[in-house]
């Protein structure tokens, strides 16, 4: 008796920066901010105070804590000793998955549940990439010898720099599922906070690549103007809402040529081209090749 057991394709796309380990001084603090991306954060050594919006908590060493694109938050080390910790932004194109990272503005995981994880391994074996790559993880590390060392990296290891970053989002969605939401301090704007403004513009234009729903559509619906959607959206997430329309078409695009076998045509018309060659010619502008080039060969 003969078996097949096949893996379902996977293409999807992960976005790493930021990552990186750092350590300062008591009295530090990093100013209110926000990023269109994830943050993950890690608490190893010291003690730091995180507000997020109007919340506020205490990370311990062993501690972790995921941020929401958008939200502002920001860094004190209020105590006596140094502050180490390991930080990483990122996003990941497949809905379940941000569905659940969004779920609440910020989700903290104590030490005693992180624990129950392979996380402080991983956290080791990126050390160990950054050893490798002669960057340094101690107190002796200053911002500019790490943004001239980040270029070094062995290409095997910026492939292990993301498998690694995938292992860390597994283990903390894992937990994210047996811990309960926490009460969350609501912030307002006007009618809706501008971070949810831009969530829903998110939503809307994903659910519409399929029949070009556009900006002008967009901000109708939501009773705003145009350079007011736009606004909105690129403070959010760093980019325009016609640059993340474009992202979001690539990698559907590349989803059904590689695992589907529809004609260009019909992928052209299922993500709202004019025509096959219109869409071919959008697609060579993205990657360097035709969707023919791409899609692979029988």
């Amino acid at each position: 008796m003969s078996y097949l057991y096949e893996f379902p394709y996977l293409i999807n796309t992960l976005q790493v920066s930021g990552c990186h380990f750092g350590i300062h001084p008591p009295g530090w603090s990093y100013p209110r901010h926000h990023h269109h991306l994830f943050e993950l954060l890690c608490c190893l050594e010291g003690d730091v105070v995180q507000i997020m919006n109007r919340d506020q908590l205490t990370l311990h060493p062993g501690d972790w804590l995921l941020i929401k694109s958008g939200v502002r938050h920001q860094s004190i080390n209020a105590s006596s000793s140094p502050y180490g910790y390991f930080n990483v932004h990122f996003d990941l194109d497949v809905p379940e998955i941000r569905s659940m990272l969004a779920s609440a503005p910020y989700r903290y995981i104590p030490q005693q549940v992180a624990d129950r994880t392979k996380l402080s391994t991983y956290i080791n074996e990126l050390e160990g990439i950054l050893r490798r790559n002669h960057i340094k993880t101690d107190t002796e590390a200053i911002p500019e010898e790490i943004e001239d060392t980040a270029h070094s990296f062995r290409f095997e290891d910026k492939l292990l720099l993301q498998s690694y970053t995938l292992l860390i989002i597994h283990d903390v969605l894992s937990l994210l599922r047996e811990l309960p939401a926490p009460h969350m301090t609501p912030t307002r704007e006007g009618p809706l906070q501008a971070t949810e403004i831009a969530h829903t513009i998110e939503e809307m234009l994903s659910r519409g690549l399929d029949d070009e729903m556009s900006v002008n559509r967009v901000a109708k619906e939501l009773n705003l103007s145009r350079s007011q959607c736009s606004k909105l959206f690129s403070k959010v997430y760093g980019l325009s809402p016609r640059q993340y329309v474009s992202r979001q078409k690539l990698n559907a695009a590349k989803e059904l040529l590689v695992t589907t076998n529809l004609p260009v045509s019909a992928i052209a018309e299922k993500l709202g081209f004019h025509s096959a060659s219109h869409f071919s010619r959008q697609f060579r502008r993205w990657t360097g090749q035709s969707p023919t080039e791409y899609k692979p060969k029988q």
